[in-house]
Formats: C-alpha cells, sequence, structure tokens
C-alpha cells in the first residue's frame, strides 16, 4: 500500500493520514469551543480548561491562521492517485466535505466576519449562555469547580461580545435593528429574575460539607454577573441599538451585500440557486399548495372563499388549546402515535436509541420564540442527553391544534429527532456526525450545517403523516398544507426583503394571505427571516429535492421500491449537501436495478405483525420523562 508523511514525520497509511487529521481538527474545535463541546456532551474529551468561549477579535484571527494551516496539511500531506487508490468511497466523500468546509470557512469568515452580528432577538449571551448552564454537569467536585470557573468567565465574555459589537459598527457589518427588538429586555428580565438559570445548577447540586466556601464564590460571581449582563444591557440600549441600519435587506444594508446575501444562500441551500430563481419556485409552489388548500375548505363548506376559511381557522376557539397542559399533552399523544408506525418507513435497526424529551419553551424567550422547535441531544457515552421537543406554550390564544401533527413530524419524528439521532451513531468521523446547530447569525462564515438537508428532511417528515396514520381529519391535513404554504411563503418573503427590496409590513401581509398563521407568529417569522437571511429558504428547497429523489426511486424501481431502504439512503448519509444526496439516491436506485434482491437491511416484521417489536417500540424509551409508562406528568 502506497504511504505518505504527516507533519510529524510518522509515516502512516493514506487513510490513517486523512482520519489523524479529521480528529485532530475536530479535537481542536472542542478544545477551542467548550460551548460547543458542552452542546455535543464532550466536555471529558477536552484538553483544555477554559470555561466559555474566546470571543476577542484576536480569536477569530487565530482559528484563521489555524485552519489555513489545517487545509494546507491535508492539501499536501495526501496526492491524487492516493485518493484514488487507497481510500474508499465514504473516506474520498468524507476528504472532499472536510476540504471544503475549511476552504468555505476561510473564504467567507475573512469576507463576510459575520461573528461581529453577534447578538440578536434569537441569539446572543442572553441565550447561549442560560442554554450551557444547562448543559454544564455538576455530578463531581471537578464539575462544579468547572462551574464556577463558567460563572467566572462570564464578565468577560460579555466585555468581548461588546467590543465586537462596537467593532461591527465601525466596520457597518450589523444586523438590522428590528432583529434585536426585545433583547434588552429579555436581558433585563433574566436579571430582575437572579439570572435563575445560572443558579438553579448548583443550587440544586448535592455539595459536599467542605463546599460550602464553593456554593458562596458562585453567589458572588452571579452577583458580579448580574451586574455585568446589566451593563451589557444598557450598552445594548445606549451605543448599540440606536446605531444599527433601519435597511432590512442584507443585500442593501451588509458590506459587498448582494454577494453576501447569496453566499447565504448557497451556505445554506446548498445550491447555486439564484434570489430570483428562488423566489420564483415560491410562487409555484404557492400556486400548488393552495389549490390543495382550496380542495379542503371547499370540502368544509367554504368553496372558493379560502381566506374566509383562513379567518375561521385562526380565530375559532375550537381549535385553541385550553391550557399548557392540554397542549403538551397533545403533542404526547401524537409522538406516541408516531413511534410504532414508523416501522413502515424506517427499518427497525436503523432507528435511533436516543430518547426525546418534551417540554415547554423556556419562559424568558418564549415570547421571541417560534411555535416548537428541536435542541439535539447528546449520544456521547460521557454525558448522554435527551434529544428536546420545545413546545411555545406563551400567547396560548394564537397556538393552534391543526399544525401540531405536521410540527410534531418536523421536529421529533421522524424530523429533526430521528434524522440527528441516528446521524450520532453512524460510523463517520466526528466532524460528519456531528453538526454546530448554534450561531446561524455567523453564516456563511462559520463550518456548515446544510441546513437543505437538515431543514429539507424535517419538511419532508411532515409529508409522511398519512403513511404514518396521521392527518385523519380535514383540518389537520390543511394544517400539514398550511405549514408547507408558510415554506413555500418564506423562499418568496426571504428573497423578496434581502433581494427584491420588499418592506417588512409587505411580507408579514403575504405570510397572512396564503397561510392560516395568526399575526403575531407571522410578525415573529418575518422577524427571523430579517435576522436571518438565507436561512429560511433551505427547508423547501431542500424538501423539493428529496420529493423529486423518492419519486424518481418509486418510478425507476416500481415493485422493487422499499421505503425503508430508500430512507435508509438518506438518512444513513448525515447530513450533506443535496447534490451529494442526489448521487447516493441514484446509486441506490442503479443497484436496485442491476439486483432486485438488494436490501439495506434485512427486512423487520411490520408492528402488527410482532408484540416483540410493538414492546420495545414503547413510548416510554422515547420520552424521558415517562421512563415507567403513564407516569408523564407534563
Amino acid at each position: 500500500m502506497a504511504t505518505t508523511t504527516t507533519t510529524t514525520t510518522t509515516t502512516t497509511s493514506p487513510s490513517e493520514f486523512v482520519k489523524q487529521e479529521f480528529a485532530t481538527t475536530w479535537q481542536w474545535r472542542i478544545d477551542t469551543d467548550p460551548e460547543l463541546a458542552a452542546s455535543l456532551g464532550m466536555l471529558s474529551r477536552r484538553r483544555s480548561r477554559h470555561a466559555l468561549d474566546p470571543r476577542s477579535l484576536r480569536s477569530f484571527e487565530q482559528r484563521l491562521v489555524w485552519v489555513e494551516k489545517a487545509l494546507k496539511r491535508i492539501e499536501t500531506g495526501i496526492t491524487p492517485e492516493e485518493i484514488e487508490t487507497c481510500l474508499t468511497k465514504e473516506e474520498q466523500l468524507s476528504l472532499e466535505l472536510y476540504k471544503m468546509q475549511l476552504g468555505d470557512y476561510l473564504k467567507y469568515t475573512r469576507a463576510y466576519q459575520a461573528y461581529l452580528c453577534c447578538v440578536n432577538r434569537l441569539e446572543g449571551p442572553q441565550t447561549d449562555l442560560a442554554l450551557y448552564a444547562r448543559y454544564l454537569p455538576v455530578k463531581t467536585y471537578t464539575d462544579r469547580c468547572f462551574y464556577r470557573d463558567f460563572l467566572r468567565a462570564i464578565p468577560k465574555q460579555l466585555m468581548e461580545v461588546q467590543e465586537l459589537l462596537s467593532y461591527g459598527l465601525e466596520q457597518k457589518k450589523t444586523p438590522p435593528q428590528v432583529s434585536l427588538s426585545g433583547v434588552v429586555d429579555q436581558i433585563r428580565g433574566m436579571v430582575e429574575g437572579n439570572l435563575e438559570s445560572f443558579s438553579k445548577p448548583i443550587q440544586n447540586a448535592f455539595l459536599l460539607p467542605q463546599e460550602q466556601d464553593l456554593k458562596e464564590e458562585c453567589e458572588k460571581l452571579l452577583e458580579s454577573s448580574k451586574v455585568s449582563f446589566a451593563q451589557f444591557a444598557d450598552f445594548l440600549e445606549s451605543e448599540y441599538i440606536p446605531n444599527l441600519r433601519t435597511e432590512i435587506s442584507a443585500s442593501k444594508g451588509y458590506p459587498d451585500g448582494e454577494r453576501y446575501y447569496e453566499d447565504c444562500l448557497k451556505f445554506h441551500t446548498t445550491t447555486n440557486m439564484t434570489p430570483q430563481e428562488i423566489h420564483q419556485l415560491g410562487l409555484d409552489e404557492i400556486r400548488r399548495v393552495r389549490s390543495e388548500m382550496e380542495s379542503i375548505a371547499a370540502a368544509d363548506g367554504y368553496g372558493g372563499k379560502l381566506e374566509e376559511y383562513l379567518q375561521y381557522l385562526r380565530t375559532s376557539t375550537k381549535f385553541e388549546p385550553k391550557s399548557a397542559t392540554e397542549l403538551l399533552a397533545h403533542y404526547r399523544d401524537i409522538i406516541g402515535r408516531i413511534y410504532p408506525a414508523l416501522l413502515n418507513l424506517c427499518h427497525m435497526m436503523t432507528l435511533p436509541r436516543q430518547p426525546l424529551e418534551i417540554t415547554e419553551t423556556p419562559a424568558t424567550s418564549a415570547s421571541l420564540a417560534p411555535a416548537a422547535y428541536y435542541l439535539a441531544g447528546s449520544a456521547d457515552s460521557s454525558a448522554p442527553r435527551p434529544g428536546i421537543f420545545y413546545v411555545n406554550t406563551s400567547e396560548l390564544p394564537t397556538r393552534r391544534i391543526y399544525e401540531c401533527e405536521a410540527l410534531a413530524l418536523h421536529e421529533a419524528l421522524p424530523g429533526h429527532h430521528t434524522q440527528g439521532a441516528i446521524q450520532g451513531e453512524l460510523p463517520l468521523p466526528d466532524f460528519r456526525r456531528y453538526l454546530e446547530d448554534r450561531r446561524y447569525f455567523e453564516a456563511p462564515s462559520r463550518f456548515p450545517f446544510y441546513t437543505g438537508y437538515i431543514e429539507g428532511w424535517g419538511l419532508h417528515s411532515e409529508t409522511l403523516g398519512k403513511e404514518l396514520g396521521l392527518y385523519n381529519h380535514p383540518t389537520d391535513q390543511f394544517g400539514q398544507l398550511s405549514m408547507e404554504a408558510i415554506r413555500c411563503c418564506r423562499l418568496v418573503v426571504d428573497t423578496g426583503m434581502h433581494a427584491l427590496g420588499w418592506t417588512q409590513e409587505q411580507a408579514v401581509r403575504f405570510m397572512l394571505d396564503n397561510t392560516a398563521m395568526g399575526e403575531h407568529d407571522a410578525r415573529t417569522e418575518v422577524a427571523r427571516y430579517i435576522t436571518w437571511p438565507g436561512q429560511a429558504c433551505a427547508y423547501k428547497v431542500g424538501e423539493r429535492v428529496m420529493r423529486k429523489m423518492r419519486t424518481y426511486a418509486e418510478t425507476e424501481l416500481a415493485d422493487s421500491f422499499d421505503p425503508r431502504d430508500f430512507y435508509d439512503v438518506v438518512l444513513l448519509s448525515g447530513a450533506v449537501p443535496l447534490n451529494v444526496l442526489q448521487e447516493r439516491v441514484e446509486s441506490y436506485v442503479e443497484r436496485v436495478s442491476n439486483d432486485p434482491q438488494f436490501r439495506t437491511r434485512q427486512p423487520t416484521a411490520q408492528v402488527a405483525e410482532s408484540d416483540d417489536i410493538v414492546n420495545i417500540l414503547t413510548f416510554a424509551n422515547w420520552c424521558k420523562c415517562c421512563v415507567v409508562p403513564g407516569s408523564c406528568q407534563l
């Protein structure tokens, strides 16, 4: 076998060389980014002890230097011939993705410095640090000392963030003013609440008698953090927000804005579609979905009166949850019905083992949060953590029961939770198994997230409701179409505001005219699209590719098509650019066409055929609060 010499002068095989480079870069990422490590349950794997991410300008410059050296090592350390002859196809793909990640990070970080836009209504220290506090373990004395170090580091990080924001003002690299609406009140609410989310872990921890000094030190550090957060809020209110741009368009408001927005679209959709092409796709898809919505409205007595039907669905108390408890219980019931039916679409061995927790959106962020969202768990054995499906129970009269099935499919099963948990169990390099699902404001100046795949899968999951025994009532079907219409509208509205001169009010009106969404949610959604340029376009672009791929596979394979095999191909690839997914599906179709007996796994029994499978696939295995069936108190 051919060999190559690494920078450490140790002779290794090409395969071992690339694996070592993958591992070295991943180790660097979790060493320098404890918040990422904590979100993935990897704190125990770190070789560094600093407790919060460095956010100084110098730290970002140092990252560029490190990534540049890593890219040079991989480009010079293995030849094209060795890649072709010594690496497996999967290793070749990993190498291609790795080099693309490093190269794009360098290119886009240098071009846009989007890390300067590090506070908005959805992200920033006011949300990120509270979440980090939840991730940190406090089981051992060492854990608790690290938690103390985290509290001690908060004032420094807030000062570094403030310096980034000030530099962003100088460079005119800022979010629009509307993206920070509500942030000052959010921070002051945290301070008035004594930073409860920060203090709870250490207060609830079992402390040894000799740790009283540690507890007292943590209490003093919390007081210091309160002062720092209060000062940070004052800075935002008096110096930062008043000087932000009022122009909502990324193309017009950000330096080199047209190219910046096009690169945001490329980052999220993993395609080369132009803003105009995406805008037109949205208009075409809305016409298709509206036609289906009109059919359901007509069947419900509203023929030719879709707008009236939309208003009826928005305002009728019939579709309002009576309480937060009822809304959470409804979601639990839906998840409980979906899970056993997943065996109609997935091989049993493909389904992940990671549990799912369903809980309310934290009150401190609920007013600015969407109706529901998912936070990935950790499959790392040293710090396992369930995936969390957050349900927004604020503004209860605006929540609609008929949207719940589609939301559960998208965020939980078989959507983000199923996909993300499966990916965490795949035998892939860490940089492919784990994605940094945070700091969307940094796009495209960050490592990729493959939003087109991730969110395309979530939206595709919504369309699988019928196959999973859902959408049995016309209003639930309409809810799914309304949710799909929202994603179609996103193509139109995102490109409209950021590239075609639309106003914020024009965007809100378009959402209300084409979906069953209420005004509160429509305004929340539009503010999000302004804040994260291009991100919202990835859903429909990705779903459309997946829908076309399934149609292609069904057509080509006819009776040989097995949805469980097809979704093995999609899910066992891990998150990848959409063109890579398409190539994988085409390869699968070609293989089955040549060998109709080929299966990705041995066939498994259907749910109805095996009591054993039903016993294994209990909802208790998926909802952390239901360790004992029937014990859930949500």
